[in-house]
């Protein structure tokens, strides 16, 4: 079972160039919180578990919400019998920004797929992690909090740039230019 979760994970790093990119910024925002979090003084530990506490909790409201979109994403595109859709499953995807995997160049459609289904997984996992952090929290030293911190905002800063790439991605889908 374990495999098969993460072959939207597996295809989405195998089927995209510069996918070091989708990386870049989520990784300076946590750069950038994580210094302004060494360097100003919020408060005393207890105000810093508090706030802490209600990052997470908004975390874990809001990452469900998104990984219900996304799911709902997917659900339109594999029930949908649009001509947009009929097409994108026909056109390979450009060369020049996707690799082959098992030496097939994927479809538009198959693209789109695996962006939103490589969205869910790391919405699923990364929801897990919240929840067993939040479990957790009581136990861990307060100065690792700051760290936590700037790790959730690469995760949470990671997932929507993929949720607005996808969403950019179904609007063209679905955006007919041919008739206007």
């Amino acid at each position: 079972m374990k495999s098969i979760i993460f072959v939207p994970v597996k295809d989405y790093f195998l089927s995209r160039k510069w996918v070091i990119s989708k990386f870049t910024m989520p990784l300076i925002a946590a750069v950038v919180s994580l210094i302004i979090a060494l360097t100003v003084n919020v408060g005393d530990s207890e105000k810093i578990i508090s706030i802490f506490t209600s990052f997470v909790e908004v975390q874990i409201s809001v990452v469900a919400i998104l990984s219900s979109f996304s799911v709902a994403i997917i659900t339109i595109m594999v029930s949908a019998d649009n001509p947009n859709l009929q097409s994108l499953k026909k056109t390979p995807s450009s060369e020049k920004h996707y690799k082959p995997v098992n030496k097939k160049q994927l479809s538009l459609f198959q693209i789109l797929l695996s962006s939103i289904a490589y969205n869910v997984v790391v919405e699923i996992s990364y929801l897990i992690g919240l929840i067993s952090l939040s479990l957790i929290q009581a136990a861990l030293p307060t100065a690792y909090l700051k760290y936590i911190v700037a790790l959730c905002i690469f995760f949470i800063v990671h997932i929507l740039l993929v949720l607005l790439e996808s969403v950019s991605q179904m609007y063209l889908t679905f955006w007919n230019s041919k008739t206007e």
